[in-house]
């Protein structure tokens, strides 16, 4: 019986650990060409999972316009169980360059991912106003573009093979 009990305990933790680590209470979600962003604001932060039908990496990005220049763009990958990203200001066509590297920060907390079954899935977190002059601050209701896309490289430097422009309202 005891042995049941903890049997029981694990599992609910589990479950537990699932809600957290891929759930969103009150989310939000954005679909395009097999890309999606979902998300949740909490306090000054955007809570998002990004996913796509791939094992490459995986990208969001926020303009103020129709563009990729100019934009806040976030590339996320994963090998083996490590997911890393990359946090960039999109300075010119083909032309990314790290906020690290631009007098700025990467101001991105990533809480975790999965790759399996040909996707790929990121959980991360981001302010929604860094102070960071490289980064877009978000604003609850204010129309802008995000920018979804993934390639089949786990590479940051090779291109994506799908990305889509999308407007959208950030709401809570």
């Amino acid at each position: 019986m005891a042995c049941n009990m903890v049997v029981k305990q694990k599992f609910l933790c589990f479950l537990a650990s699932l809600c957290v680590y891929t759930g969103l209470k009150a989310q939000q979600s954005v679909e395009a060409s097999g890309i999606t962003f979902q998300y949740e604001v909490k306090g000054d932060s955007i809570h998002a999972v990004l996913s796509a039908p791939t094992e490459g990496w995986v990208g969001v990005g926020f303009n103020s316009k129709n563009s990729i220049v100019g934009s806040d763009l976030l590339l996320f990958n994963m090998r083996g169980k490590q997911v890393t990203g990359t946090d960039l200001f999109v300075k010119g066509a083909g032309n990314p360059v790290k906020d690290s590297e631009n007098g700025g920060k990467n101001t991105v907390l990533i809480h975790g991912g999965t790759q399996e079954s040909g996707y790929t899935k990121i959980q991360f977190s981001i302010p929604l106003d860094s102070k960071d002059s490289n980064d877009f601050v978000h604003v609850l209701g204010q129309k802008y573009w995000l920018i979804l896309a993934y390639s089949v490289s786990d590479d940051f430097d090779h291109h994506s093979i799908v990305r889509k422009h999308v407007p959208f309202i950030l709401k809570r």
